[in-house]
């Protein structure tokens, strides 16, 4: 069946897909679209085919619109104000959030106070405030603290916090030490409907976590409400690694119960189709609400109020047709969800339940029917979302088939009997409390099956992000499979083996691209917040870490940023091995992110200072290189390590006897390391001090160097002007958090380079530095180019 809708939807993505990596301007996008509406309308009028040139107007709009929401205004107070103190007033606009010892809210800003003065704005602002303060939807408030927009992207492939908020219409973040800077100035200045829903949706969390203390309200509370800030990350990672993330997920079954229960209720209340229609589309769409109209629920919301309408119009329903239609409102009113896991999980997820899971039809009478559905869908909905889970996670679940085949029953009985007792909840919160009551074997089994499939070996398996090519044969792979199966793809032997030719040709040439920098030291910087991670690769494949970075600004306590980014990164970049780890000094900022990265890869050896110290993460860490048997060296120097095909190390400092109670041991201890390949020199400093540097000077060893890693990120406690006099940079490398609070880095540092001409890349405005070098040229790429 030949359905318009789906193909204006896909046309929209395609707008916002090109956008992205084309760019261009909002008004030569409007114009080409403008272009292609008028040349639709002529054939219309002349009685042709329009579709083409309708297609390509669509197009254009979706461009058009990804190009709006991402670059702001010429004169726009969040970015004229980015980084600086503020008192902002505005009113809460959605219910606030727990995690972490932190509660987040959204404030619809409309007013900025600084000490030049007051600024009338509109625009929403995601606030963070240590403690629990008790605010709740349509609280005018008043709080200070200091403006900053979401980072962009910092390290390849990763998923740009900033469109992750902007996606919700957020402009900025506003960090704030303490509760008491919040000052509440008025209740009640929401709209009212949106205020009973919250209050509802208080009411049923509030009653679950009465009725189910501890783990089990938790886990309730996401099944039904979509809020997982009470869950410990440990079940989160657990049901992460058993392939059971999407149970925590409301989604299309709990609006599917919700639809149906209240079709059954207007129904047995003999109500007229129009009025049952109506009542259940209402209750869908507060259920969502409800529910945080998160990508999944607004998706399923959307599907439900259409069949909602066929049903009033005693009209067939297209679930294809439906599908679009969400996809299409959803992207025409936030462009950048297109690039949301979430939003691509739900909707891939949907299509494989409706499109490949018929068409996986087990044969008659060898299982039950009920049975056999289970196992066509659930084989189905994981097929279909491996190459997503794998580019965005760098990870796929393989005990994730036989964990979803148990618990996705107990979920189905679980889902209708949450529904009861929020009903319950509803009308008393003691007697919600009761109704939740018997659902605790359930949420126990749900649990235990979890961290079972969670614990087994292999469960969760690494894997690289696949190529965009590898991602779209896998697609179209799918699509023939099924086109086969229903008898509508004839195939015969000569067009068979040029499809098998033409898949293996696009995969192999996926496949290869990574290697198209053969023969060449690539050197990345990446983006860890204050603190360092360097990775550096020679044209034989052999792979060095230097540092793993440990503290991110703006980020929850707890966040891993090994695992979050040191981890993906490396694993963008195909690396299965690391040869040499070496860890320049043991500070959180240097060292924390290094126990994932152990934990996650081989490792052939480890060098550090040897110099004992306190920090837990450093204990963990050198505990886990002696649980893994892992070579150990105190770095010294003279060591020489030869990574092939010419690229060579040598260790600078520490030298014997190591400087001990000086008050800053650790910097002035710091591993230093001369990389060089043919022509081209790279010394990685730590955070070496002045008096480091002026004992290399009286060594006279020759430190000339094309790139430099800046010393304590921009410090003036280094990168003195002899010591740049002598390694002469053209490129200066300073890994730094954006709102460290440094000061970093130091004004006179940036002096210091600009005088001598070297071109100086920032992580933190620049995001992660990719280098490249054949060994005479040298080229430099940062992320946020």
């Amino acid at each position: 069946m030949f359905r318009p809708i789906v193909w204006i939807a896909f046309a929209l993505a395609a707008g916002i897909a090109v956008a992205r990596v084309a760019g261009l301007a909002i008004d030569a996008w409007l114009i080409a679209g403008a272009g292609a509406l008028a040349a639709a309308s002529a054939l219309l009028l002349l009685r042709r085919a329009a579709l083409i040139p309708l297609l390509g107007a669509v197009l254009c709009a979706g461009a058009a619109l990804y190009l709006h929401e991402t670059r702001p205004p010429r004169h726009d107070p969040f970015v004229d104000l980015d980084g600086r103190r503020v008192v902002l007033t505005g009113i809460v606009v959605q219910p606030p959030q727990r995690r972490s010892g932190r509660t987040h809210v959204v404030v619809a800003a409309h007013e900025l106070r600084t000490r030049g003065g007051v600024q009338r704005v509109a625009g929403r602002v995601l606030v963070s405030v240590r403690g629990a303060p008790e605010l709740r939807y349509g609280d005018l408030i008043r709080a200070g603290g200091r403006l900053l927009r979401p980072p962009a992207a910092g390290n390849p492939g990763e998923v740009s916090y900033r469109d992750h908020l902007t996606a919700q219409g957020i402009r900025s973040t506003l960090s704030l030490r303490r509760s008491d800077t919040v000052r509440l100035l008025e209740r009640g200045r929401g709209h009212r409907t949106l205020a009973a829903i919250f209050a509802l949706r208080e009411r049923v969390a509030a009653a679950f976590a009465a009725g189910l203390p501890g783990l089990r309200g938790a886990l309730l509370t996401s099944l039904l409400l979509g809020d997982d800030g009470a869950l410990p990350g440990e079940i989160t990672e657990a049901f992460r690694r058993a392939g059971l993330l999407h149970i925590l997920v409301v989604s299309g079954s709990q609006v599917g119960l919700v639809m149906a229960v209240l079709i059954w209720l207007a129904r047995l209340l003999r109500a007229p189709p129009l009025v049952a229609s109506g009542t259940s589309a209402l209750g869908v769409v507060v259920f969502a609400l409800m529910a945080g109209w998160a990508p999944s629920v607004a998706r399923a919301a959307l599907m439900g109020v259409l069949s909602a309408l066929a049903l009033a119009g005693a009209r067939a329903y297209d679930v294809f047709a439906a599908l679009a239609f969400a996809a299409l409102t959803l992207l025409a009113t936030s462009p950048l969800l297109l690039f949301d896991p979430g939003f691509q999980l739900s909707f891939v997820a949907t299509w494989a339940l409706v499109y490949i899971a018929p068409a996986m039809r087990l044969p008659a009478g060898r299982i039950p029917r009920p049975l056999a559905r289970l196992v066509e869908v659930t084989v189905a909905a994981q097929l279909a979302v491996l190459p997503i889970l794998a580019f965005h996670f760098q990870q796929l679940s393989l005990t994730g088939f036989l964990a979803n085949l148990l618990v996705v029953p107990i979920v189905a009985v679980l889902v209708p009997g949450g529904f009861a007792a929020a009903v319950a909840a509803g009308a008393a919160p003691s007697l919600g409390a009761l109704a939740a009551w018997p659902l605790r074997p359930l949420l126990d089994a749900v649990v235990v099956l979890a961290r079972f499939f969670a614990g087994l070996p292999g469960a969760a398996v690494p894997v690289f992000p696949p190529a965009f090519m590898t991602i779209a044969v896998c697609y179209a792979g799918m699509i023939a499979l099924v086109e086969w199966r229903r008898g509508r793809l004839a195939i015969r032997r000569p067009l068979a083996l040029t499809v098998m030719l033409v898949v293996i040709a696009l995969t192999l040439w996926s496949r290869v691209l990574p290697a198209a920098t053969a023969g060449r030291f690539q050197i990345t910087a990446l983006d860890v917040g204050q603190g360092d991670a360097i990775i550096l690769r020679g044209p034989a494949g052999k792979t060095v870490l230097i540092d793993g970075g440990g503290e991110v600004e703006g980020r929850p306590t707890g966040y891993d940023v090994g695992a979050r980014r040191v981890v993906p990164a490396l694993r963008r970049l195909r690396v299965r091995t690391l040869d040499l780890v070496i860890l320049s000094h043991p500070h959180e900022d240097h060292v924390g992110g290094l126990v994932a990265v152990l934990q996650n890869f081989r490792v052939g050896l480890v060098l550090d200072a040897g110099l004992p110290h306190p920090s837990p993460s450093y204990a963990r860490f050198r505990a886990l290189v002696r649980a893994r048997g892992i070579p150990y060296r105190a770095a010294r120097r003279g060591m020489r390590i030869d990574l092939g095909d010419g690229v060579r190390l040598a260790v600078l400092l520490p030298q014997e006897p190591l400087i001990i109670g000086s008050g800053s041991d650790p910097n002035l201890n710091s591993v230093v390391v001369r990389a060089t390949y043919r022509h081209v020199g790279a010394l990685f400093t730590g955070d070496m001090e002045a008096l480091n540097e002026s004992h290399l000077l009286d060594l006279g060893d020759d430190l000339r160097s094309v790139i430099l890693k800046v010393a304590h990120h921009g410090s003036n406690t280094s990168t003195t002007e002899p010591f740049v006099d002598a390694v002469r940079p053209a490129i200066a490398l300073i890994s730094v958090g954006a709102t460290n609070p440094f000061g970093h880095p130091h004004r006179r540092t940036l002096e210091i380079l600009d005088e001598w001409g070297a071109q100086v890349y920032r992580t933190d405005r620049d995001g992660a530095i990719l280098i490249q070098t054949d060994g005479v040229r040298i080229t430099a790429r940062p992320v946020r180019h």
